[in-house]
């Protein structure tokens, strides 16, 4: 299988790049440029028209979407153990859920946190006031959900990637993160995991390969 990710340093690409180190397979990378619009350039459309990373080319054909990546490398690659399985099919699609709630919840408060700017054309205060209120809401939750243990109780998957990278880039944005410690202990957690520091590794590589700098990993 041939396979080349389109990613930028610090985006939630980091997350699948992360899959796909789990994952053990060989794969290309591919930096798309997003301080200089490059996600918006023709020639990037042709790869992913929506104009976002992560984008995955699998033998030629486009995957978008994280959650829909991040549930195909599973299938493809079980012995990863990217999201926990069972034989009843309520339990079995849970994970889904959770990977959905991430990209359809929690992100779209960090962004609003992080580039409020990008919501309005005017005054960005209220809408970060508000993404603040909407992240902290859902930090309760994952706060009972990763207190001295993984999301899943006793082994990481995927969605603690993605939860540490989401409520990492909302810290970043000036959410108080400090105040769920048990989040804070969470995260500890996760940067020690190999996956990402090997994720975070080639990330460092790309960005260095094009000048970037003021990447936070």
């Amino acid at each position: 299988m041939d396979l080349t990710l389109y990613f930028f340093p610090g985006a939630c690409s980091r997350v699948t790049m992360t899959a796909l180190e789990a994952a053990g397979v060989p794969y290309r990378d591919r930096l798309v440029n997003i301080r200089a619009d490059e996600q918006k350039s023709a020639g990037y459309a042709r790869v992913n028209p929506k104009g976002k990373v992560p984008a995955l080319a699998i033998d030629g054909r486009i995957m978008t979407e994280n959650a829909a990546i991040l549930v195909f490398l599973d299938r493809q690659f079980p012995a990863a153990g990217l999201l926990p399985h069972d034989d009843d099919p309520v339990s079995d699609i849970a994970p889904l859920s959770d990977l959905l709630w991430c990209s359809s919840t929690l992100h779209p408060a960090m962004r609003q946190i992080r580039a409020p700017d990008k919501y309005t054309i005017g005054d960005p205060t209220d809408v970060k006031a508000d993404g603040m209120r909407k992240f902290a809401a859902e930090c309760t939750r994952i706060a009972a959900g990763v207190d001295g243990r993984w999301w899943y109780d006793d082994r990481w998957s995927i969605v603690d990637v993605y939860l540490f990278w989401l409520c990492n880039v909302a810290e970043k944005g000036g959410f108080p993160l400090a105040d769920y410690p048990a989040i804070i202990g969470h995260a500890a957690r996760v940067r020690q995991l190999a996956p990402l520091r090997r994720a975070l590794e080639r990330e460092r590589a790309g960005a260095e390969a094009h000048g970037l700098t003021g990447i936070q990993y």
